[in-house]
């Protein structure tokens, strides 16, 4: 596949595949030059590019990439979804700054990526992981609270598949019910060798404290009463960061009730663990 080919199963707004078109056509050997150590040690270089350089590299990086899928032989269909992170997040950008590019916070993101380490099926990104807990033991602060019974059976390191919820996911009840049956299958058949214990999700979407507080019916909170939530903290900044990313003394224009909620009520917004079991 080549890069044109593999820029129109994408799905770019107009105005940056255009970009991205032209930034490769323009500078092909200053991207793969970058590319090269684009993702080298843990600072990534890449990071310190132009917006535009950044999406033209990782664009570069998904040829090979989806070689790579290709051959543990992930099916056409999941290697696209999963790459349509890049695009979806660079719309996003676009929408933002009127211009193509990525943020370094994409950049970072799309480590996982590079990795072989991520795939998008159905509405959820699924990621194989091992269990953390975001505690002091852990990381010597007590960002959250476990219960002993908890930690001893699901124990720290134990195998865990992680999900991850884009903007604009589809969560009504069918498509979530979809991911889990699809997910559970696929890592049973591509990581036999693995024996996973649960989902997990680190998300603002769980948080419980919020949840009473949304509008009916809601397919977040009915995203949420399928985990256990096992940790919980008052950190409502992933929250406010994704509901009002602009709005420092004002709501946005056509301001959603969740939107109105985080402006109206920041206190009731926060970061929770949760568990589902396979």
């Amino acid at each position: 596949m080549d890069i044109e080919t593999l820029i129109s199963h994408l799905n770019y707004q107009e105005s940056v595949a255009k970009a991205i078109q032209q930034t490769y056509s323009h500078s092909t050997q200053k991207i793969r030059d970058i590319a090269e150590t684009a993702y080298a040690g843990e600072a990534f270089p890449l990071c310190h590019k132009s917006p535009l350089t950044r999406l033209g590299v990782v664009q570069h990086l998904l040829l090979s990439k989806y070689q790579e899928y290709k051959m543990l032989g992930i099916c056409e269909d999941i290697i696209l979804d999963t790459f349509r992170d890049v695009s979806l997040r660079a719309n996003l950008y676009f929408e933002t700054f009127n211009a193509a590019g990525l943020s370094k916070a994409d950049v970072i993101w799309f480590r996982h990526l590079m990795k072989i380490n991520l795939f998008k099926i159905g509405s959820l990104q699924f990621q194989p992981f091992n269990m953390i807990y975001l505690d002091e033991e852990t990381i010597g602060e007590p960002y959250m609270v476990f219960e002993e019974a908890i930690k001893e059976a699901l124990p720290s390191g134990a195998p865990v598949i992680n999900c991850h919820i884009q903007q604009r996911a589809d969560l009504t009840p069918a498509a979530i019910e979809s991911s889990w049956r699809r997910a559970a299958s696929f890592f049973s058949c591509f990581f036999p060798k693995t024996q996973y214990q649960a989902f997990l999700c680190y998300s603002w979407l769980l948080y419980p404290k919020m949840l009473p507080h949304l509008s009916e019916p809601s397919n977040i909170k009915r995203f949420a009463e399928q985990f256990t939530i096992i940790g919980s903290c008052a950190d409502a900044q992933q929250a406010l960061e994704y509901l009002l990313p602009h709005a420092k003394q004002s709501l946005p224009k056509h301001a959603t009730s969740l939107q109105k909620l985080a402006f109206e009520r920041p206190d009731l917004f926060g970061y929770a663990c949760g568990i589902r079991k396979l």
